[in-house]
């Protein structure tokens, strides 16, 4: 992968991580609560544009394996290191991911058996305030939304689907090759 790949892909995920998520102090989604929706094997991952086209190529190619039900990978820059699964509906997952000051959390589309994996990363300023307040979200100073436990995460990931329905942008899709 070229460097200016690898770094646009670092940045990427970053960016996302500071768009007004939601966000844990503690991990929510442990081992006994995880699922393991994708298939070990070499994958490739393409971020995409705002627009929700995708990329010209990959940013990153490597292999994920399932480890204590975490996403893992031996190969560099594996954007979402230690992410984690729950199952919200059928091929809905809610995706917990580890950041510096607690975790975040995202919604994940999976396809074709767990082979393809599109994601999403919930803004929960695109809610409107009464559909916050009805999910019993409170934002903090800096626009991010805190989630007390995995009943709550559930219900507010449900609430944020149905409210914006329709108006969801992929963020990146995950594809395994091998």
């Amino acid at each position: 992968m070229r460097p200016v790949l690898a770094r646009a892909a670092v940045m990427l995920a970053a960016a996302l991580c500071l768009a007004g998520c939601f966000y844990s102090q503690d991990e929510l989604i442990g081992w006994r609560a995880a699922h393991t929706p994708i298939r070990a094997g070499e994958w490739i991952h393409t971020p995409t544009h705002p627009d929700g086209s995708e990329w010209g190529g990959y940013a990153w190619r490597g292999d994920i394996r399932n480890q204590r039900r975490r996403l893992t990978s031996r190969d560099a820059n594996f954007p979402h290191e230690g992410l984690r699964f729950r199952r919200l509906h059928e091929d809905i997952y809610i995706a917990q991911f580890p950041g510096q000051a607690g975790y975040g959390y995202g919604v994940a589309f999976v396809y074709e058996r767990g082979t393809m994996v599109s994601y999403h990363m919930p803004d929960c300023t695109a809610m409107s305030e009464a559909v916050r307040e009805e999910a019993g979200v409170e934002t903090d100073d800096d626009g991010f939304c805190r989630i007390r436990d995995l009943d709550h995460l559930e219900s507010v990931i449900r609430a944020y689907l149905d409210a914006r329905a329709g108006e969801l942008v992929i963020d990146g899709v995950y594809r395994r090759v091998g």
